[in-house]
């Protein structure tokens, strides 16, 4: 069964007239493409699934794809214009992935259509990777961490945070990759105290610090990794050596208790109960992870207010860090996949 049809089947369940999918996650999950798409895509309860995308981006695309017709947009025509055109008349319950007030008001002036609600159909569906999903988040995993490991045996006194991150780039795509997950952080010393911090043209010295965080872009589906290191340690870094071992032992710590039923903001206070008996759970400034698949940043989300419980075929990051002023950052992170007998530890 495709994935339109899974998704048309929970429309009925709930009473659902029109699906309306319009962030390019969705989209291409929905559609199971191995190439970015952008548009609306319209999901009704029975027939056809309707791809609605611009003339520019739909001359790189078939007429149809898994089932899914593409209609591209006339020339000078909005797509909402075309939406209009394409949706039945006479639909009552109508729900949106995204909800733009503007676009859903027009939608149901024109239609006179019912809006439900903001959808979770598809969101809900996305937590829990399938064996197809899985292989693509493996490989991105893979190229992700040959090329740190790489990146960080190639490391030298005098190279620039840009031109390292230069090379991470450019060896993710060298092995396969689409790009880079995400917009790569290389930050030297204390530049490292931000978790966000974009590369400089400082330049490396030995005793410094060196984060790099990280990810692949694998045919839609993305990875995650931080690695933290001092570039030649000449001893005089306690304070930091202390900050890489506090990180290590909660992130182990979590890793212990990673499975089905086990609550994510559980595997927060874990980390948070390991870094304050060395001091540092105030320097811990953001949540633990996160899911990651066709966005880096999926639900669910690893941290103090979350209630959800782990499943199997979850994938997650685990991603314990202290940033202390003055001395800098230290994080490390992997991409793990949830098992029913388990965590099965998908970057390395």
């Amino acid at each position: 069964m495709s994935r339109i049809e899974k998704i048309q089947q929970k429309l009925i369940k709930t009473g659902v007239d029109l699906l309306v999918l319009r962030e390019q996650g969705n989209i291409v999950y929905a559609v199971d493409w191995d190439k970015p798409l952008s548009g609306i895509l319209l999901i009704p309860k029975s027939g056809d699934a309707k791809l609605i995308t611009s003339r520019l981006e739909g001359i790189k695309l078939p007429s149809s794809i898994n089932g899914v017709k593409v209609i591209k947009t006339e020339r000078g025509e909005k797509l909402l214009q075309r939406v209009l055109k394409e949706v039945d008349k006479g639909l009552k319950y109508v729900e949106f992935d995204s909800l733009d007030m503007n676009y859903v008001l027009e939608l149901e002036n024109e239609l006179n259509i019912l809006i439900k609600t903001k959808s979770k159909i598809v969101s809900e569906m996305r937590k829990v990777k399938d064996q197809y999903e899985i292989e693509k988040l493996r490989k991105a995993a893979e190229i992700a961490s040959l090329i740190a490991r790489e990146v960080f045996e190639e490391l030298e006194e005098g190279v620039s945070e840009v031109e390292v991150a230069y090379r991470y780039n450019y060896g993710v795509v060298l092995k396969g990759a689409f790009k880079p997950a995400f917009e790569t952080i290389v930050a030297f010393g204390e530049n490292s105290y931000d978790p966000h911090f974009t590369p400089s043209s400082r330049r490396l010295k030995k005793g410094e610090i060196v984060l790099l965080d990280a990810g692949a872009d694998y045919l839609n589906y993305k990875s995650d990794l931080t690695r933290t290191m001092v570039f030649k340690d000449n001893g005089g870094g306690n304070k930091v050596r202390e900050m890489v071992e506090a990180v290590e032992e909660a992130k182990k710590a979590v890793e212990k208790i990673a499975s089905p039923k086990v609550k994510a903001s559980e595997l927060d206070a874990v980390a948070c109960e390991v870094l304050a008996e060395y001091g540092f759970e105030e320097y811990f400034v953001h949540g633990l992870g996160h899911g990651v698949g066709i966005d880096i940043h999926e639900p669910p989300s690893i941290e103090p207010s979350s209630n959800e419980e782990l499943r199997a075929g979850n994938v997650i990051t685990i991603e314990p860090g202290v940033y202390i002023p003055g001395v800098g950052g230290v994080r490390i992170e992997d991409t793990y996949l949830i098992t029913d007998s388990g965590l099965v530890k998908l970057t390395f």
